[in-house]
C-alpha cells in the first residue's frame, strides 16, 4: 500500500504575457500566491487571459481535491478500554480536501500523518467508555461519531470511517483463559473422579504386567540355568528377542565362524603334517588318523561331541532364527563359503504415505457469520472452530495436503486466519460480532483472495485442487437482492478460473432459501431442523466438517480425492420455497 497521499502535486510559477497555463485535471484546484505570500483562489479554475496579462500571481500550486480512501492498522497506538485493557482498531478512512488554500498555507504535502494523527486522538476517548468485551457497542459508537463528515483544520474532510476492533495479543489471551476456566470449573469434580479411576487401573494394569515379566525371566533363568551355548545359540536367543537386529547379527557370526574355519584349517594342517610325520615314523598306524583329526576338533571347539567331520572342507550351516511350522526340502552339502543373505523386502503402510507436491493440496476458506444476528452463538462457533483446528492438528499424516483460511463476514470481512497449513504454531482466531451480514462483501472477499493464493501455491511448484468454501450462516443478508452478483461472478467457471465448490450450512435466522441459493450443488446445501437447539447444531457442524476434511485429505493423499459432507445431526438438506 503507498504510504503517502501528495496533496499539493505541482508548484510552478506564473508567467504573464499570451502563453496558456497548463490544463489541470477536474479533480485538482489550482491556487495562486502572490509576491508577498497571499493566496488568491478562483475557485479551483486557472487565471484567464487577461489576468495573466496584469496578474500579481506568481506561484501556482495544484491541490488535489479528489475523494482518497486507506485502511491502517493501528497497532503501534492500542486503544485504551474502560477496564484497563486495549484494543486494536483497524479503520478503513475516506478523505478529501475541503480547503485548497488552508493545505497550500499549512504546507501539507502528505494528508496521511494529518489524518492518522487526529484518528488516534479521537478514537481513545470513545473506546475508553467500553468494556473490551464490548467491541461491537465501541464499534457502534464510533460508526455514529463520523456518521457526518468531519472537518479538520488543516483543509481536510473525513467523509467515510468504518472501525474494526479486536483486543490486543494479551487481552485476547487473558480472555481465552478465563472463558477456558468459567468451563474447566463446571467439570472439575467428574474429571477428578475420571483421572483417580483411569490412575488406579493403569497401576493395577503395570502391576500384572510387571509380575508376568517377573516371572517369564525367572522361567527362562531356570530353563537356560545348565544349558552350554554355542555362538548359534546366542545369535538365535538375541535375534527371538530383538528381530530388527537380524542383519548386524548374521554379519558378526558369519565372520566368527570364518575365523574359526580359518583357525581350524590351520590347526588341521599341522595336525596332518605331525600325524603323517609319526606314521613315517612308525608311531601312528594308518586306522588311528580319523580318530585322531575328529579329536582334535572336538577339542578346538568346531564340532560337538557327537559331531563327525564329513569331509575335508565340509561345512553345514545350523540356522540361526527358530525354525518354521513349514517343512523345506534339504539340501545336499554346500562348499565351505557364508550362506546367501536373505531378502528383506519392506511394504510401505498407506496410512503413512508422506505427502509430496505432486498428491497435490486442497485450498479451504471458512466464512462464519460474526454479524449482530450470530451474536448469541459466539463462544459456540469459536469453541467449534477450536475443535476443528484442534482436529487437523491431530491428523498430522493429511497436514501439508490442506491449506486453511479463515474469515469472518458481517457489514465488513475480517481475516481471521491466513492460507496455510494447521499445525501447532496455528493459533485460534478470535471472533467479534458486528453489524449486519453483508454476504456481498463475503463474496467480494473471497474472490479477491482465491487467485493470489491459488497462484502463490503454484509459484511453489505445488499442484493445487480447486478451492473449497464452507459457509456457516446464523443470520438472514441484509443486502438481498445484491450479494447475487459478487455471488454470480465468484462461482461462474465461465469468467472465473478458479471458481470455488460452496458447502453452505444454516443455524438461527439463517433460512432454506437462503442457503439453498448460496450452495453450488443441491447436495451441498443444509439447515438446522426446525425446533433444534442452536447450539447444538452448531456443535454436530463443526464435528461433521472435521471429519469432512480428514476424510477428504486422505482420498487426496491416495489419489481419488472425493468430497463428502455428510448430513450432520439436526439438519436437513435445504429446499427453495
Amino acid at each position: 500500500m503507498n504510504n503517502s497521499v501528495p496533496l499539493i502535486q505541482n508548484q510552478t510559477p506564473v508567467q504573464r504575457g499570451f502563453r496558456p497555463e497548463p490544463n489541470r485535471d477536474p479533480s485538482v484546484a489550482a491556487v495562486y500566491a502572490t509576491a508577498s505570500g497571499e493566496l488568491v483562489f478562483f475557485s479551483g479554475r486557472t487565471l484567464s487571459l487577461g489576468q495573466r496579462m496584469f496578474t500579481e500571481c506568481r506561484t501556482r500550486y495544484d491541490v488535489d481535491m479528489g475523494d482518497h480512501r486507506r485502511t491502517v492498522d493501528l497497532a503501534s497506538i492500542p486503544l485504551r478500554t474502560r477496564d484497563g485493557h486495549h484494543f486494536i482498531a483497524t479503520v478503513n478512512v475516506g478523505f478529501r480536501v475541503h480547503d485548497p488554500c488552508e493545505v497550500v498555507r499549512r504546507n501539507i504535502r502528505n494528508a496521511l500523518p494529518v489524518v492518522y494523527t487526529y484518528l488516534g486522538r479521537v478514537l481513545e476517548p470513545i473506546t475508553s467508555r467500553f468494556d473490551v468485551e464490548s467491541a461491537s457497542a465501541a464499534e457502534q459508537a464510533i460508526r455514529q461519531e463520523f456518521a457526518n463528515p468531519v472537518p479538520l483544520p488543516d483543509g481536510i474532510t473525513i467523509f467515510e470511517l468504518t472501525p474494526r476492533l479486536r483486543p490486543d495479543d494479551a487481552t485476547a489471551t487473558y480472555l481465552r483463559a478465563r472463558r477456558d476456566a468459567r468451563r474447566a470449573l463446571a467439570t472439575d469434580a467428574d474429571q477428578h473422579r475420571v483421572e483417580l479411576e483411569r490412575e488406579r487401573q493403569r497401576v493395577e494394569r503395570e502391576g500384572l504386567v510387571q509380575a508376568s515379566r517377573l516371572n517369564a525371566l525367572e522361567n527362562e533363568r531356570q530353563a537356560l540355568g545348565a544349558r552350554v551355548f554355542t555362538a548359534a545359540d546366542m545369535a538365535r536367543e538375541h535375534l527371538i528377542r530383538h528381530p530388527e537386529d537380524t542383519e548386524r547379527v548374521t554379519s558378526m557370526l558369519m565372520e566368527h565362524e570364518r575365523v574359526l574355519l580359518t583357525a581350524q584349517d590351520a590347526h588341521t594342517q599341522r595336525n596332518t603334517e605331525f600325524i603323517k610325520f609319526m606314521m613315517d615314523k612308525g608311531v601312528v598306524q594308518p586306522g588311528q588318523f580319523q580318530p585322531f583329526v575328529q579329536g582334535a576338533a572336538q577339542a578346538y571347539g568346531v564340532l560337538g561331541t557327537t559331531g563327525a567331520i564329513t569331509g575335508p572342507g565340509t561345512w553345514q550351516q545350523p540356522p540361526v532364527l527358530p525354525p518354521s511350522t513349514a517343512t523345506a526340502p534339504t539340501s545336499p552339502a554346500t562348499p565351505a563359503g557364508p550362506p546367501p543373505r536373505e531378502q528383506v523386502v519392506l511394504e510401505q503402510d498407506p496410512n503413512t504415505k508422506v505427502w509430496a507436491p505432486s498428491d497435490g493440496v486442497q485450498p479451504v476458506y471458512l466464512l462464519i457469520d460474526e454479524s449482530s444476528g450470530a451474536a448469541p452463538y459466539l463462544d459456540d462457533l469459536g469453541d467449534g472452530l477450536q475443535r476443528l483446528l484442534d482436529g487437523l492438528r491431530r491428523a498430522t499424516d493429511i497436514a501439508p495436503a490442506i491449506r486453511l483460511s479463515v474469515l469472518g463476514y458481517a457489514d465488513q470481512v475480517a481475516a481471521r486466519l491466513t492460507m496455510g497449513s494447521v499445525d501447532a504454531n496455528t493459533s485460534v482466531p478470535w471472533l467479534t460480532s458486528r453489524g449486519p451480514a453483508s454476504y456481498a462483501n463475503a463474496f467480494e472477499t473471497v474472490y479477491g483472495r482465491i487467485s493470489p493464493d491459488v497462484d502463490g501455491l503454484k509459484a511453489q511448484g505445488i499442484t493445487v485442487r480447486r478451492p473449497l468454501v464452507f459457509l456457516l450462516a446464523a443470520a438472514p443478508a441484509a443486502d438481498e437482492g445484491v450479494w447475487q452478483t459478487p455471488y454470480a461472478r465468484l462461482t461462474d467457471p465461465a469468467t472465473h478460473r478458479y471458481a470455488p465448490q460452496i458447502v453452505a450450512c444454516g443455524v438461527g435466522g439463517a433460512t432454506a432459501a437462503l442457503i439453498a441459493a448460496v450452495a453450488t450443488k443441491p447436495e451441498f446445501g443444509y439447515v438446522a431442523t426446525p425446533g433444534a437447539d442452536v447450539r447444538t447444531a452448531i456443535v454436530d457442524y463443526w464435528d461433521a466438517l472435521t471429519r469432512c476434511l480428514i476424510t477428504y485429505g486422505r482420498t487426496l493423499l491416495a489419489g481419488a480425492p472425493d468430497l463428502e459432507f455428510e448430513l450432520p445431526p439436526h439438519f436437513r438438506v435445504a429446499v427453495a420455497p
